[in-house]
């Protein structure tokens, strides 16, 4: 047996409402027409609305109004060809567009055409006004459909749904109980509700746009001062609770009755709806009433939530100095396993123990040695194994004569001493690489603590949030017709300020949101990301303060010639919103080991980069790892690192050759030096912090390049005689100048890096 399915209360509740609106279009009347009605059953049929339902009750509403033959005929009419149009695209399985339903709307009123063609004047004004409501109300159901959660409107949703609640008081009007007037009894209900929700703008809005419909009927404006004026003077005195907001609204329409509308005492009904509305508004439930303000969005400061945040923020950053604490005990850890070197007596004294033990323990003539030589022995053993150390190995002719004329082992001797020795230098190469691991780890656990407190203390820092700018943002991103569901704004610290907007549409509002948030906070503003939500319709947008410098670069590179692939890499990479890395790392030799070493070296200087690590770690890390290679694949590193907002280029050379700075007043040298990265266990980089303005051009080359122009001064000239600002036009010459040098021939790999910093 087939369930039949429960038909839920609010299902009942929405096609009651709906059938009310039917009844309330159809009464309503501009000048003896009424359009409303049909309007209202072809923008339901388009939003996708229960057609059937829909026919009844617009026929029902239209016959109950109007019970004449020709309104029948034009009902049925204008019914049949809406029902003829969702049919015909149910069945071809394709979605009615726009420009359809308005053609198949003018098409359901050749019947009302045929009544009334000779009123020319009203049948333009039913046609055009049809054809606006229906526009209307289709931009009502679709809001209403989109915004289930939150009623967040656009500038055009506004105004559509203000036009829809002056057509509903135009229609409800005219309907009075005995002298008891409706209309007033349900403007009243609204202006409890909104006054409720404490937004007294939308308020305003709702009584003046009801009230203009009624006074639409009446032809009097009367009835919208009255609504206005109550309306303001209830907003300003309106206190939070329920009963307080009832007795400041019935005291001020009193008022306004008696001295203003010219109205006794005796007449009770004017009164009595306010008094039924506030009785109504008494039982409603606090709960409906929060849902209703969350519905209509009321901003809300939020603050627990926002405390939250900041109180999370300050757990962190406990459990991350916490965590640096481990990192600082580790690297103590690891340089106490460092093992220390033998000193040279040490050393001696050990390798003698071995000789001794090796060589002379069982030799026949050891007693006959001891008892003629005594210490002389022990004396010329320390000798010969302090030679071997120093020299790396000892001959026949290192042997002391006292020595050679007595000692049958000799050839022995010297082979163990010579074995012993090549022995312990393996040992402490061993050793070294050990330590060098060691140590390495050491001082990245060191650096990692390090970033961890730094870290920490800048998620310390309190977010402000500024609950007054959020609302003005919403309200001007509404007004420009963009829907927004949220923004938040914070400043960390004394960062700039940040903002995330969520909002519906792509990237053809971009432009919109940046001047309108930058409009709001007065200051210039740039998307950084935006990503979609898991509701396909909104994005959420991230914004920041737009740099007040930005960097622009040229870059020109050839491989040596023969060679498929360049030794020479680069790397140019935004560390933060105003601090660019600019690097060239120059690989030993050429072609692909050259490459592989350069892009190896540059990979990880710039993982540390990223990482938030400081200069001497990333450059002693680096250098550490590439010689515990124990390979002689070595690189020179060029590194300037380039920070917008301080005007200042710090410049980092490790076996790499000069840069220059062309300025407008000449061209400054940045000197190279040091040897190469990866050739000792410790680094001494050549280091510069110069000034850097937005009319300087920074250039960086490998030696190809500068060999190629045989001296400093002869490169200074050819660069300070360049009249191109462009950095690409001007790496371009440098390199077309160092092949013309070269008789057109890249004699080895050459690449040249320019970058110029400009205003925004």
């Amino acid at each position: 047996m087939q369930k039949t399915k429960k038909i839920s209360y609010k299902f009942i509740l929405k096609y009651l409402v709906l059938f009310l609106i039917c009844i309330l279009l159809a009464n309503a009347r501009v000048s003896s027409v009424s359009p409303f009605l049909f309007a209202f059953f072809f923008a339901g049929i388009y939003v996708g609305m229960e057609e059937k339902l829909l026919a009844i009750f617009t026929l029902c509403a239209s016959m109950l109004i109007n019970m004449s033959l020709n309104n029948l005929y034009v009902s049925i009419t204008s019914v049949a060809v809406g029902l003829i149009m969702f049919y015909i695209f149910k069945f071809a399985k394709k979605k009615i567009n726009l420009i359809t339903v308005f053609c198949f709307y003018l098409l359901s009123l050749v019947t009302y055409i045929y009544y009334n063609y000779k009123n020319t004047k009203d049948l333009l004004i039913y046609i055009i006004l049809g054809l606006i409501c229906l526009y209307v109300f289709i931009v009502v159901f679709q809001s209403v459909d989109l915004k289930k959660n939150c009623f967040k409107l656009t500038l055009d949703e506004s105004i559509c749904f203000l036009f829809f609640i002056a057509i509903l008081g135009l229609g409800l009007a005219p309907v009075n109980i005995v002298n008891f007037s409706v209309y007033r009894l349900v403007l009243m209900t609204l202006i409890f509700l909104m006054l409720a929700v404490n937004n007294p703008t939308l308020v305003l809005a709702v009584t003046i746009s009801f009230s203009l419909g009624v006074a639409l009927y009446d032809m009097s404006l009367i009835v919208v001062a009255e609504f206005a004026i109550l309306t303001l003077l209830s907003s300003l005195f309106a206190l939070p609770h329920k009963w307080k907001i009832c007795l400041v609204v019935i005291l001020t329409d009193v008022f306004i009755q008696y001295f203003f509308m010219d109205m006794s005492w005796n007449c009770l009904y004017a009164l009595l709806p306010i008094v039924v509305s506030a009785l109504i508004f008494l039982c409603i439930p606090k709960k409906l009433l929060n849902n209703i303000a969350d519905f209509v969005y009321v901003k809300k400061s939020e603050i627990s939530t926002r405390n939250l945040i900041n109180q999370s923020r300050k757990n962190i950053r406990k459990r991350m100095s916490e965590l640096s604490n481990v990192f600082l005990d580790m690297k103590q850890i690891h340089l106490n396993m460092v093992k220390k070197e033998l000193n040279k007596e040490e050393l001696v004294a050990i390798l003698e123990r071995e000789v001794m033990n090796n060589c002379c323990k069982d030799c026949l003539d050891k007693n006959r040695c001891a008892r003629s030589l005594g210490t002389m022995n022990k004396s010329n053993l320390e000798m010969l194994i302090e030679l071997a150390v120093t020299k790396g190995k000892i001959t026949l002719l290192d042997i002391p004569s006292s020595l050679s004329n007595r000692c049958a082992k000799v050839n022995n001797l010297i082979t163990l001493i010579n074995r012993l020795v090549d022995e312990y230098r393996q040992y402490k190469s061993m050793l070294a690489d050990v330590n060098n691991v060691k140590i390495l780890l050491a001082d990245q656990m060191g650096a990692v603590s390090r970033l961890l407190l730094d870290m920490g203390e800048e998620i310390d820092a309190n977010i402000s949030f500024d609950i007054a700018k959020e609302n003005k943002i919403i309200s001007k991103l509404l007004s420009s017709n963009i829907e927004c569901k949220e923004v938040l704004l914070y400043n960390e610290k004394d960062k700039d300020v940040s903002v995330i907007v969520v909002v519906k549409g792509g990237a053809e509002i971009y432009p919109i949101l940046e001047r309108v948030v930058g409009e709001c906070l007065r200051v210039n503003m740039q998307i950084e990301k935006a990503e979609p939500l898991e509701d396909g319709n909104f994005i959420s947008v991230s914004m920041k303060a737009r740099p007040k410098y930005d960097c622009v670069f040229g870059l020109s590179s050839v491989n040596k010639a023969g060679n498929i692939e360049c030794g020479d890499c680069h790397s140019i990479i935004r560390l933060n919103k105003n601090r660019f890395l600019l690097a060239l790392c120059d690989g030993m030799g050429s072609g692909k080991s050259a490459h592989m070493m350069s892009a190896m070296t540059l990979g990880l200087i710039e993982n540390f980069y990223k990482a938030g690590f400081d200069n001497a770690t990333i450059l002693e890390s680096v250098n550490k790892l590439l010689a515990i290679n124990n390979q002689e694949n070595y690189s020179t590193l060029d590194v300037c690192i380039l920070d917008l907002d301080r005007e200042i280029g710090d410049f980092i050379k490790v076996g790499a050759p000069f840069g220059l700075i062309k300025r407008e007043n000449g061209v400054e040298i940045v000197e190279g030096g040091a040897l190469p990265i990866g050739a000792l266990d410790n680094i001494k980089p050549s280091t510069k912090n110069c000034a850097i303005t937005t009319k300087d051009i920074v250039i960086l080359a490998t030696d190809g390049i500068t060999d190629a122009f045989v001296s400093q001064e002869n490169m200074i000239e050819y660069v300070s005689k360049l009249a191109s600002n462009n950095p690409q036009t001007i790496a371009e010459s440098i390199l077309n100048e160092a092949l013309r040098l070269n008789e057109m021939q890249a004699r080895d790999d050459m690449t040249v890096l320019v970058a110029r910093t400009y205003l925004k």
